[in-house]
């Protein structure tokens, strides 16, 4: 049963696909292989973002066969707007978009339903799973606590 945790960000879409190997262990499948969606230098209007955004994550649902669920990290913003905030809500909202044409199970998660804080994410993250060997931040490890609460159950 695998499952993809991702955290999209103004720069960036991190995702972590989870599944258990033979001992019912989990492991993270994509460690070492494309986890980040860098938004394109060239790509600076919010429909051609979105447009991107789902051409992306529709490429890569279909290349990872056997996703059964998705659990979206969503962004906090403790009562803070502002354009890149809420650019990554559109995100989300692609998100979803993408997960319910290609019938896959889609969930909403905060910090407090993955027993993560922003000062922890990348500690737990670690320790459950592992981190990446590049671009090892905050938004990876998101995605991978999400993922990985559900995964545990």
């Amino acid at each position: 049963m695998a499952i993809i945790g991702i955290r999209a960000s103004s720069q960036e879409i991190r995702y972590a696909i989870l599944d258990k190997n033979e001992n019912g262990e989990i492991v993270f499948v994509n460690q070492n292989t494309e986890n980040r969606l860098k938004y394109p230098a060239n790509v600076d209007a919010v429909e051609d973002k979105l447009h991107w955004v789902k051409s992306e994550v529709d490429r890569i649902l279909r290349q990872n066969e056997g996703i059964e669920k998705i659990i979206l990290k969503m962004n906090e913003y403790a009562g803070t707007e502002n354009s890149s905030k809420r650019e990554t809500t559109y995100v989300d909202a692609v998100l979803l978009l993408c997960a319910i044409e290609n019938g896959i199970q889609i969930e909403r998660r905060l910090n407090s339903q993955i027993s993560s804080t922003a000062a922890k994410a990348k500690e737990l993250a670690e320790r459950r799973v592992g981190r990446t060997e590049n671009y090892w931040n905050n938004t990876i490890a998101d995605a991978i606590l999400a993922a990985f609460w559900e995964m545990r159950k």
